[in-house]
């Protein structure tokens, strides 16, 4: 079973809304979590918890905007190379900034853009054209999981074990027009906030 990284929904806290404090239940618990774990992360397209610093590489196109719809938090190195399979080399901070999409202005919120300073003076003035030619070594994710996140999946969560308790087992996998069985639980508002969280691919 996956588990989302973010846990939104974690057994502990599902037992303390639902009053359980045996044991018994604990698998069946922790893979409703999961279930509903890995379909907010489905849904909206990213880890909505924080990601702890990592190297990615991305593809360049040319110009002085990078987009990351996922998130960045912070980033401790930048290095670009001047085509595919290139030798990297580093570029200072300086050259570069970290900016929010336009649909990322929330508090708390990471940036999803990375772009060079208009007055950039070093070797790169944007990210080169090609496959893998940028390569980041950064935090990404949001700094806490939000509260309504929380609070959405466990709402789910509990909906979801509710219907385990009165027989319905399968809550894993899809219904006949494709949809993810965990979906049921998600209200139209709690839908509504996950599209919120979504990736905005043109932020």
């Amino acid at each position: 079973m996956t588990t989302a990284i973010g846990a939104y929904a974690t057994a502990s806290a599902l037992k303390t809304r639902i009053a359980i404090s045996d044991t018994t239940d604990d698998t069946t618990l922790s893979n409703v979590c999961d279930q509903v774990n890995q379909y907010v992360e489905t849904k909206t397209g990213r880890v909505l918890a924080p990601i702890a610093s990592a190297v990615i590489l991305l593809d360049g196109d040319g110009s002085r905007v990078l987009r990351y719809p996922r998130g960045i938090r912070a980033v401790s190195l930048l290095e670009c190379a001047e085509y595919t399979g290139a030798a990297f080399s580093t570029v200072a901070a300086s050259q570069y900034f970290l900016r929010p999409g336009p649909a990322d202005l929330r508090p708390g919120w990471p940036y999803t853009r990375l772009e060079f300073t208009d007055i950039a003076t070093g070797t790169f003035t944007s990210f080169p054209r090609g496959f893998d030619t940028v390569r980041m070594t950064a935090t990404t994710g949001w700094t806490a999981i939000p509260d309504d996140i929380t609070e959405l999946a466990l709402v789910a969560a509990t909906r979801a074990w509710h219907a385990v308790e009165s027989g319905q087992q399968d809550i894993v996998g899809t219904d006949d027009m494709g949809r993810p069985l965990v979906s049921r639980f998600f209200s139209a508002r709690d839908l509504e906030t996950l599209r919120v969280y979504g990736v905005d691919l043109p932020g």
